[in-house]
């Protein structure tokens, strides 16, 4: 293998497909602000959730249970969501077609696309999986000991897998990718190859269903029991197919030199099997690509003009744009179901639990309390749905290379600028109304209740849309190599979801302040917020607009 030559095309695609951070004081604030509102938090609640599983899986004697189902529950996300990106890049990267005519070898191309999409993908998950070990080392260590809890081994074994558990899965995916494409050869529909995702989301999320029945009541104290005695269908599955982590685990636990040598050699066989697999295999798949490719252009038939509105004509190609293609309409337009569909299987799932019907009962007797923390937590949902859809903060990075075409086409800034928002706001707020909506039936409140909920999220959600498409007008990110990259690679969606997360915390903490510590009527938190999220709303409404046509004009 020539080390030499593959790292050097990773350093290339690095450079290539990664935003680089404007130099501009305001986005070095961004980034601040991303740091303390993403990436902190993230990390806390991780540790958190880590060492509480700790503690209770000690009582039955298990305390490493709920850092291997940590663990595999990060790895079966790696897959869902690494399939398609490895998919994409591996074959269907804007740069294909030039790299395959130089003198170098496919499987040295692969294996530097595939550690390249690794590291790019994985790493949110490591600072994640990081945060894991802590929270597992802080419970031990409260129990038995902080220097036994610290043993050196242990260390070293959580160190490495911080970094290589997402390894497998991604593995995974990019043999099951090059392995598809060589079967699959005949197939001229590139539709298929886009639904692994979905399938295997589906089976995951079946497996982790299934190992619910027999559970009797389903609640989380149930659940952690049913992990302690090894009785969980779900964690079973997952040590089979994720079955490394399983020594990485025990090299953790016990401190065991043994099981962490194991768990090395077993990446690395798994890596060298994959490099065979290319060396094998990836050429006649990069093959296999180009054909899909020019059989889809084939396909492309002429049809008559139409005369229809310039926002029309806007809005229909916004549309096009996100819901042709996979990368665009999973992540940005039906990520918003979730939000209506997690509300179902909230209320569903915990219908028999006392703490839920306590709530429901203290919120439908008009608890002030109970009412605030419905409050804080619609608007909450507001902010960061709108922002993690990225629909707003990619607005101009969807046009890609073809950005400059916005100053030439015979359409004012403003038409333009208005389709785009009109998008972001059919994708995302019917699904916060009908999450509004479910919440209220279950909670029995009033329809007045509902209505301001409807209003307050609606203010949440032009804030969120404006700041959005301001942040990446300023600079918007146009040369991603595919889909997957415009999204993942955009700083401005990361900066976006920041500042909603920041905003969302600033919004909960003056509820507390006015409530908890002041001692003010819930009422005058329902005017606070209308008032302030309103307001702010109309001045963005007018600043804003003009602050996007102004940066419009300087695209090229």
């Amino acid at each position: 293998m020539n080390y030499e030559g593959i790292g050097s095309l990773i350093k290339i695609f690095q450079k290539n497909s990664e935003m680089q951070m404007p130099q501009k004081k305001s986005y070095k604030v961004l980034a601040m602000i991303a740091v303390l509102g993403i990436i902190i938090p993230c990390v806390i609640i991780v540790g958190f959730i880590s060492y509480f599983m700790t503690e209770a899986l000690m009582e039955v004697d298990n305390p490493g249970g709920g850092m291997l189902f940590e663990m595999h529950i990060l790895s079966a996300f790696s897959m869902v969501f690494g399939i398609m990106v490895i998919f994409s890049v591996l074959f269907f990267s804007s740069d294909r077609e030039h790299l395959v005519t130089l003198p170098i070898p496919a499987h040295h191309l692969m294996m530097s696309k595939f550690i390249y999409a690794y590291f790019a993908e994985s790493l949110m998950e490591f600072t994640v999986l990081l945060a894991v070990f802590i929270g597992y080392f802080l419970a031990i260590g409260i129990n038995i000991g902080l220097w036994d809890a610290l043993n050196l081994i242990s260390i070293i074994s959580a160190l490495i897998g911080t970094f290589m558990i997402p390894l497998v899965p991604m593995i995974y995916c990019a043999m099951f990718s090059i392995i598809l494409m060589a079967v699959l050869k005949g197939v001229k529909n590139e539709k298929v190859f886009y639904r692994m995702s979905s399938f295997f989301m589906i089976v995951f999320a079946g497996i982790f269903l299934y190992s619910l029945r027999g559970l009797g009541e389903i609640n989380v104290a149930n659940y952690v029991e049913s992990l302690g005695s090894g009785d969980n269908m779900f964690l079973r599955t997952l040590n089979v197919i994720f079955f490394p982590v399983v020594w990485l685990s025990q090299a953790v636990g016990r401190g065991s030199i043994i099981y962490l040598l194991i768990y090395l050699i077993a990446n690395i066989l798994l890596l060298a099997l994959l490099y065979l697999l290319g060396k094998a295999l990836y050429q006649e798949g990069l093959y296999t690509a180009a054909s899909l490719g020019s059989s889809k252009k084939a396909e492309i038939q002429s049809r008559d003009i139409r005369v229809e509105s310039q926002f029309m004509s806007c809005l229909k190609k916004e549309l096009r744009i996100i819901l042709r293609t996979r990368a665009f309409s999973g992540n940005t337009a039906y990520i918003n179901i979730l939000w209506p569909v997690g509300a179902v299987l909230l209320f569903h799932l915990t219908r028999n639990s006392e703490n839920m019907i306590a709530f429901k009962n203290t919120f439908f007797n008009g608890s002030d309390r109970a009412e605030m923390i419905m409050l804080m937590i619609m608007t909450a949902i507001a902010f960061v749905a709108t922002a993690l859809n990225c629909l707003a903060s990619t607005a101009f990075t969807r046009e890609g290379r073809h950005l400059a075409l916005i100053k030439f086409i015979p359409v004012p800034y403003r038409t333009q600028m208005y389709a785009k928002a009109c998008v972001c706001v059919m994708f995302t707020y019917p699904m916060l109304l009908l999450t509004d909506i479910i919440v209220c039936v279950y909670l029995r409140a009033s329809v007045l209740q509902c209505l301001i909920y409807a209003v307050i999220m609606l203010f949440a959600h032009i804030i969120s849309v404006v700041i959005g498409m301001v942040l990446d007008s300023t600079a918007p990110y146009v040369t991603w190599d595919d889909e997957y990259s415009a999204l993942r690679g955009n700083l401005n969606a990361f900066f976006n979801m920041a500042v909603m997360m920041v905003i969302s915390f600033v919004v909960l903490l003056v509820g507390l302040l006015l409530y908890e510590v002041i001692k003010l009527p819930i009422g005058v938190y329902y005017m606070v917020l209308l008032v302030v999220l309103g307001g702010i709303s109309i001045r963005l409404l007018v600043i804003g607009p003009q602050m996007i046509i102004e940066r419009m004009d300087r695209m090229s």
